[in-house]
């Protein structure tokens, strides 16, 4: 099935979308192939060209239109889930602390994911710094992934961890 880019590259001539206006307005007669095919070798091409790009299609001596090369072009082509996580970060930069707990696990877990190795120690300045990178308020996520257990931290608070390391 061809790529929806192949389908509006197909139509995007004012002559090839004139004769798939044509073939489209027959209805399901569609229009005789001798006057699909008359003007020559460039309505010839016009018409493989609609044909390649699974808009219309020869039933017999007719030419007819396929509606549903949109469907099914859009069904096989639909990009792929996102990760609700992706939408909370743009350009690299965390934009929203969502509220629903598994969004903001999943928030916690890319970030530390990103930042921190397992069996590394990392000093405060060290945290806030790879968090600044990400969000404007790097005390607070922090604080977070402390409290929610993504990191450990001594006693002291002067050494953070990834936990189980």
């Amino acid at each position: 099935m061809p790529h929806p880019t192949q389908i509006v590259s197909a139509l995007a001539d004012p002559a090839r979308l004139a004769l798939y206006a044509r073939v489209v307005h027959a209805g399901s007669d569609g229009v005789p192939a001798e006057e699909a095919r008359a003007g020559g070798s460039r309505e010839r091409k016009r018409l493989a060209r609609l044909a390649g790009a699974g808009l219309v299609r020869e039933d017999g001596d007719r030419v007819v239109a396929d509606p549903a090369v949109f469907a099914t072009a859009l069904e096989e082509h639909r990009p792929l889930d996102r990760d609700p996580v992706d939408s909370l970060f743009h350009g690299g930069r965390l934009t929203a602390l969502p509220t629903r707990r598994e969004l903001r696990r999943g928030v916690f877990e890319r970030v530390t994911g990103r930042f921190f190795a397992p069996g590394v120690k990392y000093t405060e300045k060290q945290v806030n710094a790879a968090l600044l990178s990400c969000c404007d308020d790097p005390s607070s996520i922090r604080r977070h992934l402390v409290d929610e257990g993504y990191l450990t931290r001594n006693d002291e608070g002067s050494v953070y961890r990834v936990p189980g390391a």
